[in-house]
């Protein structure tokens, strides 16, 4: 991993991160008191310019990924902010990317959407929100579940 500069989409406090050269992995330390837990965000290709958004808990002894263990070290608000730095600086590098983000559950997908409806007055100028609900892709409103998003700077393609 190499350490970065990087300009912030919220001004809230948040993470350092770190990213690789491919800025498709990222990493942050959550400290909280639990301890300290290192955290792992990742792009994946789907396709062409679509990338799925993972994110979860580093398992030191694994080396694994885990995005089933609920952390509860007290700075959600934090790794929420910080989450969202990632995405922002992940488009700097690559604007033409549209971001999927699902949770491993349904409370997983609730907790993205709890911080896509609290901050949307910061992401709403910065990136189109599609939310997914009954099979269907409709433009996201701040109010109403939804089990998938897909996010996409403003000034790309229309979804």
């Amino acid at each position: 991993m190499i350490g970065k500069f990087v300009i912030l989409m919220l001004n809230l406090p948040s993470y350092d991160f770190q990213t690789n050269r491919s800025r498709y992995d990222y990493e942050f330390l959550s400290l909280g008191p639990r301890g300290v837990i290192r955290k792992v965000a990742r792009f994946d290709s789907l396709g062409t310019n679509i990338y799925n958004f993972g994110f979860g808990d580093l398992d030191e002894e694994t080396g694994e990924i885990s995005d089933l263990i609920t952390s509860n070290n007290g700075d959600r608000d934090v790794v929420l902010a910080t989450v969202a730095n990632i995405i922002y600086d992940f488009t700097n590098h690559f604007p033409e990317a549209a971001i999927l983000i699902k949770g491993s559950d349904a409370a997983r997908t609730r907790l993205y959407q709890l911080g896509i409806n609290k901050y949307w007055e910061q992401i709403e100028p910065v990136f189109d929100i599609q939310a997914y609900r009954d099979g269907k892709w409709y433009p996201f409103e701040k109010g109403k579940n939804y089990e998938a998003f897909l996010g996409r700077r403003k000034g790309g393609f229309l979804f």
